[in-house]
């Protein structure tokens, strides 16, 4: 997987590019720690290019949305339909922002 910041700013946007599973989870994980670490809050996140996501990859999603919850905002862009599935059949698209 490859992620790539599109914009820098209020959110700030990046994309996903490949597959978000146990092998690249971490690198997610790693990502998002060090964007909160600088106090980017807002983000936005491109998953035009991200064509599966994996149970590993939904306990990262969750553990972002815990850490903007209050302080900030996660919205989701350009969702695949088979990765739409994923997120409806978990119950996610009920607790994460869509555009």
């Amino acid at each position: 997987m490859e992620i790539k910041i599109i914009e820098e700013g209020k959110p700030t946007v990046f994309s996903l590019i490949g597959r978000l599973d146990t092998n690249t989870s971490p690198q997610l994980e790693e990502f998002a720690n060090d964007l909160f670490e600088g106090g980017k809050l807002d983000l936005a996140v491109d998953m035009a290019s991200c064509d599966f996501v994996s149970s590993a990859g939904l306990r990262v999603i969750v553990a972002m949305q815990k850490r903007v919850v209050n302080d900030g905002s996660l919205v989701f862009r350009n969702v695949q339909p088979d990765v739409m599935d994923v997120f409806e059949m978990t119950g996610f698209n009920n607790i994460l922002a869509f555009e």
